[in-house]
């Protein structure tokens, strides 16, 4: 009976056991993602999980108060049944209490160990969510039973906290690098595509860019001036198709609008020469600051798909569309021939152009000491930064372990820039 007993006890702690671990592991947007269907279960676990203080006093009581009638119910009639046995051998037969004493505590601690403690753990580990609705219930039962003794337990621990400096513990939101190392081993798991972790990678990274990294620069824009006759606008869109195009009078400088190509040719099918005032519409304005998503929500509030970006000073430096976004979403820039590029010439020597946006520089090289960039978003700006000065040919500036030298320039602009990385 006495076994019986002290079996029945082991496995009330490992109840215990189990029930702290789960709930201590349980994903609390699963539980929430049952409770939407309606799972009570789930909404007690929740409760428990929010204030684990009052839950792992409960189990603390619970294992404490088996661990008190474990030791009442230490084995004594085993150990008279070991010790008996053990006289029956002549070698031990002086000591057969203390061996029998001995051997009934150790069996019992393997026991309380392995089915009190290990198995019930691992259960717990690997059905957190499942086992902490069930035990929800009868644990809150537990908890508002022993409401008392907890309070005393709780504002003894706050004692020792306060004296020692100790704060709460508070759920943190987790951040960027934990979402991607869960990923990754879902990933190597089976559990996620290869395709899906690139996307999220996209997702995480598009957050750190800006418009002034995204846009299509000034430089490269073609627009259209109010002035110009039909023709001369029909040669342009020819010469260079897009769908929209910036519509200034004698400079970008001097922007009006942007102008739909399809609005214009569709007016040609009635009139030989469109109205180019009529069908210029007022555009979005952005800072080339501003974070790409922010920029996303800016046009589609809007209802535009282009806005023109500016700089801190109010002029025009290109324009930006939601494609512009999406496509560093879903493609592989280092694809398309119009894109700027970091072409390696020598081991340690790259050839870049100046409006290479920094975030890419960045990558590429894989650079821990990243700068401020609140003032510029390029490499051409990162230089301008560094010399504080527009720079001549051949002129060369150190920075980190890169040396950059600025060897072609278009106007005031820095057009190429030769990188070499200096031995450390």
């Amino acid at each position: 009976m006495e076994i019986v007993i002290i079996i029945a006890l082991i496995l009330i702690n490992g109840l215990f056991s189990m029930s702290e671990l789960a709930l201590v592991s349980t994903r609390k947007f699963k539980l929430e993602a049952s409770i939407k269907k309606g799972d009570t279960g789930a909404a007690k676990a929740l409760e428990l999980a929010n204030n684990p203080t009052t839950f792992l006093s409960t189990v603390q009581i619970g294992i404490t108060l088996v661990g008190i009638l474990t030791g009442l119910f230490s084995g004594k009639s085993l150990t008279l049944t070991v010790a008996n046995y053990l006289r029956s051998i002549e070698l031990i037969a002086t000591y057969a209490e203390s061996v029998a004493v001995f051997l009934v505590v150790l069996f019992i601690t393997y026991l309380t160990i392995v089915f009190g403690e290990l198995i019930p753990k691992r259960i717990g580990l690997h059905y957190p969510e499942a086992i902490a609705t069930t035990i929800a219930a009868p644990m809150t039962i537990l908890s508002r039973i022993s409401l008392p003794i907890i309070w005393i337990l709780t504002k003894t621990s706050n004692l020792f906290f306060n004296l020692f400096g100790i704060k709460d513990y508070h759920d943190e939101a987790v951040s960027e690098e934990e979402i991607n190392a869960i990923i990754k081993d879902s990933t190597e798991g089976g559990e996620i595509q290869p395709i899906e972790q690139d996307l999220v990678r996209r997702v995480f990274s598009l957050g750190d860019r800006r418009a002034g990294e995204l846009m299509t620069h000034r430089m490269d824009l073609v627009w259209i001036d109010i002035n110009d006759n039909w023709e001369t606008i029909k040669s342009k869109i020819r010469s260079r198709p897009h769908s929209v195009y910036p519509v200034c009078e004698r400079s970008l400088d001097n922007l009006l609008g942007l102008v739909s190509v399809r609005e214009l040719f569709l007016q040609e099918s009635s009139t030989s020469s469109p109205n180019l005032k009529r069908h210029v519409r007022k555009a979005l304005f952005v800072s080339e600051y501003t974070a790409a998503y922010r920029v996303l929500e800016l046009l589609r509030s809007a209802q535009q798909h282009y806005g023109i970006v500016l700089d801190e000073y109010g002029d025009l430096q290109g324009l930006i569309s939601i494609n512009d976004i999406l496509d560093e979403l879903i493609s592989d820039k280092t694809d398309t021939a119009n894109d700027y590029q970091i072409i390696q010439r020598s081991e340690n020597t790259w050839l870049a152009d100046g409006q290479l946006p920094l975030f890419e520089f960045i990558q590429y090289f894989k650079v821990s000491d990243v700068p401020e960039t609140n003032n510029f978003t390029t490499l051409g700006g990162l230089l301008l930064k560094l010399l504080d000065h527009i720079p001549t040919l051949t002129e060369k500036v150190r920075w980190n372990n890169f040396e950059l030298e600025v060897v072609d320039m278009d106007g005031m602009r820095i057009d190429k820039i030769l990188i070499t990385r200096i031995p450390e």
